[in-house]
Formats: C-alpha cells, sequence, structure tokens
C-alpha cells in the first residue's frame, strides 16, 4: 500500500484512533464538521505530532513512536492543498508554482507543464488578488503538484468556490490522477462530491472511521445507523424479525406495517430479532394511479400525505408522511417524473419502498 497509517491523538474535544491503508487511489474522507478530517490531514502530513502510532508512505516509516520516527514535514513528500490557497501575495502566478519545485534546472520547463496543465495560460504574471478564486485554487494545486509529491492530501479545496468553478475542478482533479497516479485523500463534507471523487469513501466520525468501502457500499449499504444518517439516507426504521421466506425477509414495523426486504446472502435472523433497515430516498417509488400496478411495486405499499416538496434543478424532494402520521419518508424523483405525478403539498399518495433495495443495517451502533 502506498500509505499505512495508525494514529492516536488526544485533541482538546476528542480523540482520533485511525487505522487505514491506502494504494494509488483517491480514497474520500467524508464526514461532518469537526469529526476530525482535517486533524487526520494534519497528523499524517506531520503539522501535528501523533500521540502514538505509525505513518508509512511507500513503505518508509515517516513516524513511528516506537521507534522514535519523526521526519519533518518537508522530508515527507506529501503535498497539502488546504482550503484557503494559502498563495503567496507578492509572488506572480509563474513565481509561486516554481518555488516548490525542486530540480532548479527543470523551473521553466516544470511550470509550463504544470500552466497548461491546470488552464493558467496567460495569467503567470498576475499576483492572486488579479485572479479569481477558481483560478487560485487551480494555482495552488500546481504548486502542490510542482513539489512531486508522493501522497496527495486535499482538505476541501473547493468549499470557497460557487458550484460550477467546483464541477470543473473536480474533473481537474479525477484527469490529474489519471495523468499522475498519487495516492490522494480528498478531504469533503458534500455528499454530492464525496460520490463524484470518491474511488473508496471513509466515513469518518467524532474521530474514528465508521464505514470505509466503495461509494456503492458506503452509500447503499451502511453498516451503521450513524452511517446511514451522515451519508443523507434519512429513512432509516427500526423493528422486528417476524419471519424468512427463502431469501426474504418479513419485518413487523410500528410506522410502516409489515415491510418485506431481502435477506443479503451470508446473513441470518431469528424470529423476535431486533432490525433496523435503511432505503435510499432514490428508491422509493410514487405509484402512479394511471397505471397498473406491476410487480415491483406490489409490496411494501404506503398510502400517505405529501408534506412539501423542493425543487434542486434536475429532480425533486419529496417530503411525505403516514395518514397517521407515524413515519415520515424522504423522496428523491427526477424532474420529468414530478411534472407527470405533481406530488403537490397535500397530496394523497402511495409509494412503494422496493423490497430489492431496502439495506438491512449489520450493526447497531455501539456494537
Amino acid at each position: 500500500m502506498a500509505l499505512s497509517i495508525n494514529l492516536q491523538k488526544r485533541l482538546h474535544t476528542f480523540s482520533i484512533d485511525v487505522g487505514l491503508s491506502i494504494g494509488e487511489e483517491t480514497l474520500v474522507l467524508f464526514g461532518p464538521s469537526g469529526a476530525g478530517k482535517s486533524s487526520l490531514l494534519h497528523l499524517i502530513s506531520g503539522i501535528i505530532t501523533p500521540g502514538s502510532g505509525v505513518v508509512t508512505i511507500n513503505h518508509q516509516d515517516v513516524y513511528n513512536s516506537e521507534n522514535g520516527v519523526n521526519l519533518p514535514i518537508r522530508s515527507r513528500r506529501v503535498g497539502h492543498l488546504f482550503q484557503d490557497y494559502a498563495l503567496f501575495p507578492h509572488m506572480t502566478v509563474y513565481d509561486n508554482i516554481a518555488y516548490a519545485i525542486r530540480e532548479k534546472k527543470a523551473v521553466k520547463r516544470r511550470v509550463e507543464e504544470l500552466v497548461a496543465l491546470m488552464r493558467l495560460t496567460g495569467l503567470e504574471n498576475r499576483h492572486p488578488h488579479e485572479i479569481s478564486g477558481g483560478q487560485k485554487q487551480r494555482t495552488a494545486l500546481a504548486r502542490t503538484l510542482a513539489s512531486e509529491p508522493q501522497l496527495l492530501l486535499l482538505d476541501e479545496p473547493f468549499s470557497a468556490l460557487d458550484y460550477q468553478v467546483r464541477e470543473k475542478l473536480r474533473s481537474d482533479i479525477v484527469m490529474i490522477h489519471q495523468r499522475f497516479p498519487i495516492t490522494t485523500i480528498f478531504v469533503t463534507h458534500d455528499l454530492e462530491e464525496a460520490f463524484v471523487m470518491g474511488e473508496r469513501i471513509a466515513v469518518i466520525n467524532d474521530g474514528r472511521l465508521e464505514q470505509v468501502g466503495t461509494r456503492e457500499e458506503v452509500f447503499y449499504k451502511p453498516k451503521t445507523r450513524n452511517v446511514a444518517r451522515l451519508i443523507g439516507t434519512r429513512n432509516i426504521f427500526r423493528g422486528r424479525a417476524a419471519r424468512v421466506r427463502g431469501s426474504e425477509l418479513i419485518i413487523d414495523t410500528e410506522e410502516l406495517g409489515e415491510i418485506r426486504a431481502t435477506a443479503h446472502p451470508g446473513t441470518s435472523f431469528y424470529q423476535g430479532e431486533a432490525v433496523s433497515f435503511t432505503i435510499r430516498p432514490e428508491e422509493i417509488m410514487i405509484i402512479r394511479k394511471d397505471r397498473t400496478i406491476d410487480r415491483q411495486v406490489r409490496y411494501n405499499r404506503v398510502d400517505g400525505i405529501v408534506v412539501s416538496s423542493v425543487g434542486k434543478g434536475a429532480s425533486h424532494t419529496v417530503f411525505f408522511q403516514t395518514q397517521d402520521g407515524r413515519a415520515h419518508l424522504k423522496i428523491e424523483i427526477p424532474n420529468f417524473a414530478y411534472r407527470k405525478i405533481r406530488p403537490v403539498q397535500g397530496k394523497t399518495i402511495s409509494v412503494s419502498l422496493k423490497k430489492e433495495s431496502i439495506w438491512i443495517i449489520p450493526m447497531e451502533e455501539g456494537a
């Protein structure tokens, strides 16, 4: 593995205790504000000294508390890009990039290469106050790459930029990683950004990794209720296993009644066992009264009313509650479906929780 860490550190309000191995990939470190994301990057780069543990980059220990190894930041070959760019205000774009180049004979060639790569041609002689936020961030990224790092740490680099600029810079990061396959940790608390950027996603909360996996595993198969909440599922319920029919699990719930779910391979349940389950908002189907009910929506039908709906560009979020008000669901539907169904506030509708899309959360919190 290109990066392997096992770190412990007591901070003012909580402790970090993280073990993780990463190859030549982009790992998204996702979690709420104050979860320990930036602090973990600081521990890896050497800005903060761990209390104990090991940091290994390309098979070399850059920190090892048992052996007394603690290489200085400049010797770790780590590129660390911050939210606030940290450009030298008195230097031009050219000079900011050139500053980080180790081999001084190659400065001109290397700067020209990075200027072209980061779409900064024509801006070489401008100072940071003369360029836009997106251009500043591209300059900062070019300077980070100029040092030829073995490890790239990106600490919410696009949080201060508008959506269109962020979208283009995300593409830049993907393109750069294809050209320079540097092990990269990308920190964000933005769900969309996490899904777009991460080959793998690590969910961190209160200084602990709650789940590490592919984006599909983390978003659609959360290991804990807390991970389900953090990734925006919202539709999380508890019930009890009533019976198993082959691969089908029947769950009795107080809020939704009887729910049928697919029992995934390797799982087993006993009658009366407490079960937590979730379904993503985009997997809930609104049943159209003008259509014949097909097999896909035959089960897990719930009747209720639309509480509200919010447009989100290409989709709508519909907030739904059961007729007795005991259960609430968040539903995501594309705009073309919204225009046909028109689930406006107060409208009575029926929805189906597709049993194939219901995920049984395998671990209760604290397990």
